[in-house]
């Protein structure tokens, strides 16, 4: 069992090859290189022999960002022999015009003159990074090929891959990376790229991306199907689910009266993978480099032909998270203002978190609201769990969230039901409030 906390996985055996994944660094000035520092010097305490990133390695996508980039990276691996493995996503060809973006990088004093695109990406990329910029890269450590496919030349893997087709052919593992997720893989990747086509007819590839900024213990960004997909979380900052305590930028959100939990830059990343690659499987350790731990059961991806052909045991985990016994929604109405100020009553909701385990996180939570008279639920809620995006340690033993009460449903008697939803996306057994403005629960014969 991955223990919680454990600061690595304990291996009786050396790995052939080690290297660590970072994805999104959305590096801006000079002092936002701490993270990618602290990454970098725990990579290499791990003892890795290349570093991967699958794009946006800047935000604006200007020179000096990835001046400091490349200048982080030789202050931790300088005359060392561990390699860089980078490719360039959306902000490193266009964030210099992305409106919040734009507006930050003018504030900051940067112009748009110092874009990397409008100093011609080519060029650039060989006098910051060291080395020749191409559509489809490929680099090899320690026997093990690493294709990279650059920003927006989707079009060119099939003929690269084709032309080069004996080099990968075989059982020996080949590593795969781009910055969108491939479509058809992933949970995230609806609008991904179509490298699905061609990497199909390679059950050894291992695929990373990036681009989502979903979270390290999220299980449905590991795919396996003709070959393996996994989705790298960022090291900047995590992406929010949709809820009634997400940031969201809509007219609508301005009525909800919880405030959103911490977004974008405050709500923090840093985190990324260590793969440990042996002959007859990969391991690929899920880490919190904010913490430089984990909670999280590692991936596996079986490299025999007979273990290929299995199910990994993870997708076979049907168990939810589970409320304690007896557990129960406590209510209380209270004045307050919702986030445009204006005046409000809530509804307070109140209940102790459920139990889950190392391959079981709550990814939010469903409230609803249901008729005494046996109609149809009425109201659905969705609340995002807090520490979400932390390990499991910094998840409140109680949850708190709460409605504007016009929300609820109008003249007639009701009662609320919650449920944890993991992110299998298996949902809990559901728990009740037991009375409501003093409505007794009719499935409560005792209230």
């Amino acid at each position: 069992m991955f223990a919680s906390g454990c600061k690595c996985v304990p291996f009786a055996r050396r790995p052939n090859l080690v290297f660590g994944v970072v994805s999104d660094i959305h590096i801006t000035t000079e002092e936002s290189c701490a993270d990618f520092r602290k990454a970098l010097k725990y990579f290499k305490r791990r003892g890795v022999d290349a570093v991967m990133s699958p794009g946006d390695l800047t935000d604006w996508g200007t020179k000096n960002s990835l001046i400091y980039l490349k200048r982080t990276w030789d202050e931790v691996f300088g005359g060392t022999k561990v390699v860089p493995l980078f490719c360039t996503g959306n902000h490193d060809f266009e964030g210099f015009h992305y409106g919040d973006m734009a507006l930050e990088m003018r504030a900051n004093g940067v112009s748009d003159n110092e874009a990397l695109v409008k100093n011609g990406m080519k060029a650039m990329w060989r006098e910051i990074m060291g080395e020749e910029f191409e559509p489809i890269g490929v680099k090899t450590v320690k026997g093990y090929d690493f294709v990279s496919l650059e920003w927006n030349q989707d079009g060119k893997l099939k003929p690269w891959m084709e032309e080069n087709a004996s080099r990968f052919t075989g059982d020996k593992p080949f590593f795969f990376f781009q910055h969108y997720p491939i479509k058809g893989t992933t949970s995230d990747s609806r609008a991904g790229t179509n490298a699905k086509e061609v990497l199909s007819n390679y059950k050894n590839c291992v695929a990373f991306t990036g681009h989502t900024h979903q979270v390290f213990h999220y299980e449905k960004l590991f795919w396996r199907g003709e070959f393996t997909a996994i989705s790298t979380p960022s090291l900047s900052y995590a992406s929010l689910p949709g809820g009634e305590n997400a940031l969201s930028r809509s007219k609508d959100a301005l009525k909800r009266s919880m405030q959103p939990i911490p977004s974008r830059r405050d709500l923090r990343g840093d985190q990324g993978f260590l793969v440990n690659v042996f002959d007859d499987e990969i391991i690929i350790e899920r880490i919190d480099l904010e913490e430089e731990a984990s909670d999280c059961a590692p991936w596996v991806v079986p490299l025999s032909e007979e273990a290929k052909c299995s199910t990994p045991k993870f997708e076979m985990h049907l168990v939810g998270p589970e409320f304690p016994e007896g557990a129960f929604i406590v209510t209380q109405t209270r004045n307050t203002e919702n986030r445009a100020g204006e005046w409000t009553i809530v509804m307070n909701l109140e209940f102790p978190s459920p139990v889950t385990d190392d391959r079981c996180r709550v990814h939010y939570y469903e409230v609803r609201a249901y008729p005494v008279d046996g109609s149809e639920c009425e109201m659905v809620k969705k609340f995002v769990s807090p520490a979400y995006h932390r390990m499991r340690k910094y998840e409140p033993k109680t949850q708190r969230f709460w409605f504007d009460v016009r929300d609820l449903p109008q003249g007639k008697e009701y009662y609320l039901e919650a449920r944890a939803r993991c992110t299998f996306g298996v949902l809990s057994a559901p728990i009740r409030s037991k009375k409501l403005f003093m409505l007794p629960d009719p499935r409560d014969k005792q209230s």
